[in-house]
């Protein structure tokens, strides 16, 4: 497949791919407004986080072209939507890979994002737009994270948050001796999924080449 790729987006890919994620990974909670899960797909896209993890139990995911901006392309979303208990479908999963299931909240005592721990995988939880993380989330979080704010208003608009908790946690990542890089394997996996996007017909050349 890299036979149809120009060598500068293959170096560009290379690049991209010697800064993304799977140690910092990003759950979304029944999100109902396709702008704001959009926004958060390009999020996970720009700052390197390269799974988002989304549970819907009474809404279903969708995005907003607009404002995706093909981001969706780049990122894994794994949906969880088959059960009786998304959520727990969900924190099981993340929990058999390793993670830390921290939950986002407005509460002044929880801790501060600055404060997170990274040294072990962490899976963070972003709730519904008007009420938050549900209490299921709530009781079965290992910690409650907040994002400190000095002004009235209470909470963030949820895509501002996700912005913020990962331009936090990506640095805190990059200036720590934590091995958080993919793994070869998963470097190749990950390119071969996006040579496939980039390469017109790429379905058809794959079954041509197997063939022969």
């Amino acid at each position: 497949m890299s036979t149809y790729v120009t060598e500068h987006k293959k170096e560009l890919i290379d690049e991209v791919l010697s800064r993304r994620t799977r140690h910092l990974t990003f759950v979304l909670e029944d999100i109902y407004q396709s702008q704001n899960a959009s926004a958060v797909v390009r999020t996970c896209d720009c700052f390197g986080i390269q799974d988002l993890h989304v549970i819907e139990n009474k809404h279903p995911f969708e995005l907003n072209p607009r404002v995706v901006h093909g981001a969706s392309k780049w990122v894994n979303v794994y949906n969880y939507r088959d059960t009786e208990n998304n959520a727990a479908a969900c924190f099981d999963s993340l929990r058999e890979k390793g993670y830390k299931i921290l939950a986002t909240s407005p509460e002044k005592a929880c801790l501060s994002v600055h404060d997170v721990d990274m040294t072990s995988p962490v899976a963070l939880v972003f709730g519904t737009e008007i009420t938050g993380i549900s209490s299921f989330t709530k009781d079965q979080a290992d910690e409650l994270v907040t994002i400190p704010m000095y002004g009235f208003s209470e909470s963030l608009n949820l895509s501002v948050s996700a912005a913020i908790c990962a331009n936090i946690l990506i640095e805190k990542l990059f200036r720590s001796e934590i091995n958080w890089t993919l793994t070869e394997n998963e470097k190749n996996e990950i390119k071969l999924n996006w040579y496939r996007t980039i390469v017109s017909r790429s379905e058809i050349l794959e079954k041509q080449f197997l063939k022969s």
